[in-house]
């Protein structure tokens, strides 16, 4: 009969495993690489631990435990590193290396169990409830591993207390989580291996070690605001965002919010507002007012001599609703105007006209901009959006005057403005694919396929209350649809036919005519002529065939473009 302590080695070997696969789809890609190592070691050493109590002889076991030791020597400093890293401390270089060169060491000390009398004097094999386990007359060398534990012990203790009392901008919680798995894992091992019972309590320890770095990984993307706003912003952005969870506990901001409002400085992450300052009272009372039912609403404070106004939608950290954000633009100048509206009511109405297509070329000129980020970091594009803009263009003018369409002027605008945005998705995309200089793996090209469903979000997300719904449905679409074909074998809905939105299938055709005639890093380009073939050929499988006679119009005026284009 199977020994039921056996069952319980192996079980928790098992989860540990399942956990690796559940970080890698939780973790967001902000997080520290010191995590996934905490994983693997600790994955290693329970494994060990597994083979050390399925041992049959002292050999064997010997074995087992330099796999222990994987754990012993490295999760130490992994999970220093990452208490280093949360609490926003620099550390040289030359420390770092002398700290994994310390690990090391350590090691090669453990693995000479067996060979040399440095780690174990001597060694036996021995038996505790149908578990084996080794007895050992320690070393010299395992003195040093003891105190290795000793010194990273009093280090969590020491960068723990200062962080309390001196960083403001760390979450107690996430401090907190990692002190409880330094302390417990520290304790829980130097306990059982007195006792000789390591084998049975370590894999255990260690499955809540893991758990407990899951939450935590998974709650960083939360307080990951740079990311935040980098999805939703360009570098010329002049808005104060500021970030609460659905308790009012603070979040994060950017800098704008730190100039806008200093007292903000004091303000601790995870911390609920006590309303003890001004700046505090105000964001509690503009989340009081937001109905949780919309889905973002406008108003309008002042603080001190300032007045703003403030966007306040839902936040999300993946598909859940996890708390409000507050995107906040200093209105002083545009209020001051409103006090003086009866006599200078004529200058007022102009001068808003003008802001208003100030605001309406500034959007334009952030979506251009967020556009250009995505191609900068896909080696693959350079001057893709730019030309198949101008492909658009061509195609709708061509399509506008055949009246028998009925397209409207607001159509053709909002197809022409939307191009740009088409491929947005990949911002979402890791870089490591993006930039890879060479044709994808078909895991690689599952992953790239999905830059479309997220183009879609991320454009919904970035226009919706601002700009026109047709607009905002029209992009959308483009983002969403304009890789799927009209035989249906797209993706991501495979789309047949005019299920496929007419936007979408423009797109497509400016997309495809691009990336023939245009020089990618695993391709060469073809002529106009070829390109112009194989997108004739395609109507009706690739491309909506109504679209042929529109695209033939257009052919000397897109390989003139292209002549001049292509050149520059």
């Amino acid at each position: 009969m199977t020994n039921p302590l056996i069952v319980y080695v192996a079980v928790a070997v098992a989860l540990s495993l399942v956990n690796i696969i559940i970080l890698m789809r939780v973790q967001p890609k902000s997080v520290n690489a010191f995590y996934p190592s905490t994983f693997y070691a600790i994955t290693i050493t329970s494994f060990g631990f597994l083979f050390q109590a399925l041992s049959s002889n002292l050999s064997e076991a010997l074995l087992a435990n330099k796999l222990v030791f994987v754990g012993g020597a490295y999760l130490p400093v992994f999970v220093l590193m990452a208490l280093i890293s949360l609490c926003h401390l620099k550390v040289s270089e030359t420390l770092r290396i002398s700290l994994f060169s310390i690990s090391s060491i350590i090691y090669l000390f453990a693995i000479s169990s067996g060979y040399t009398d440095f780690f174990y004097r001597s060694a036996e094999l021995i038996s505790v409830n149908g578990i084996s386990n080794i007895r050992a007359e320690y070393g010299i060398g395992y003195i040093l591993f003891c105190l290795q534990l000793i010194g990273y012990g009093t280090a969590y203790l020491c960068i723990i207390l200062f962080s309390l009392f001196h960083r403001k901008n760390v979450s107690l919680h996430s401090l907190i989580s990692l002190s409880v798995i330094g302390g417990i894992t520290l304790a829980s091992f130097a306990i059982s291996k007195r006792m000789g019972v390591e084998s049975l309590v370590m894999p255990g320890v260690f499955l809540v070690d893991e758990y407990i770095l899951l939450i935590l990984v998974h709650r960083m993307g939360k307080y990951d605001i740079e990311t935040t706003i980098l999805n939703s912003l360009v570098q010329t952005n002049t808005s104060a965002y500021v970030t609460f969870t659905k308790s009012k506990r603070y979040i994060g901001c950017n800098d704008i919010a730190l100039n806008y409002f200093p007292q903000m400085k004091d303000f601790r992450v995870d911390h609920p507002l006590d309303n003890k300052s001004e700046t505090e009272k105000t964001f509690s009372r503009l989340i009081d007012q937001f109905n949780p039912k919309e889905r973002s609403k406008t108003t309008y404070f002042q603080l001190g001599k300032n007045h703003y106004k403030c966007l306040i939608k839902h936040l999300f950290h993946g598909n859940s609703d996890c708390g409000y954000m507050m995107r906040i633009e200093d209105d002083t100048k545009m209020q001051r105007y409103i006090k003086f509206l009866d006599k200078y009511n004529n200058e007022l109405v102009n001068d808003v006209q003008s802001k208003d297509s100030h605001i309406h070329d500034m959007q334009e000129q952030m979506i251009v901009g967020m556009a250009n980020m995505v191609e900068n970091r896909d080696s693959n594009t350079g001057g893709h959006i730019k030309r198949t803009s101008q492909v658009i263009r061509i195609l709708i003018s061509e399509m506008r005057k055949d009246k028998s369409l009925g397209l409207s002027n607001k159509f053709c605008r909002a197809v022409v403005k939307a191009a740009p945005m088409h491929d947005l998705g990949k911002i979402a995309v890791d870089d490591m694919i993006l930039r890879k200089p060479g044709k994808f793996t078909s895991e690689e090209y599952t992953i790239m396929k999905t830059h479309a469903e997220k183009g879609a979000a991320i454009v919904e997300n970035l226009l919706q209350g601002i700009e026109d719904p047709e607009l905002v449905t029209i992009a959308k679409n483009i983002a969403n649809y304009h890789h799927e074909l009209w035989n249906g074998d797209g993706y991501p809905k495979h789309l047949k036919g005019t299920e496929i939105p007419l936007e979408a299938r423009i797109m497509a055709i400016a997309d495809v005519y691009d990336a023939l005639v245009s020089q990618r890093c695993y391709k060469e380009k073809i002529s106009c002529d070829d390109a112009y073939e194989i997108i004739i050929n395609s109507m009706g499988t690739h491309f909506d065939p109504a679209l042929k006679p529109y695209f033939v119009n257009c052919r000397e005026e897109l390989e003139a473009y292209y002549s001049t284009a292509l050149a520059s």
